[in-house]
């Protein structure tokens, strides 16, 4: 997967929501509304370390 296509992803999910990408990121294995939901789903998938990302509520920059 092209870093193109991996920002295409992210960007395309839904807000607040879990993406699970394999080890080497070249696919998503998992998607969950919980890390739970997404975790039960990447299980199945065997996939031994894959990489969770949380889709923030908005792509805008804030200020802490």
């Amino acid at each position: 997967m092209s870093t193109e296509e991996r920002l295409a992803i992210l960007r395309e999910a839904k807000p607040n929501t879990w993406i699970v990408f394999s080890t080497d990121e070249h696919h998503v294995i998992a998607r969950g509304a919980t890390f739970a939901e997404a975790s039960a789903e990447a299980e199945k998938s065997g996939e031994k370390d894959p990489l969770f990302t949380l889709i923030p509520p908005s792509w805008a920059p804030t200020l802490l």
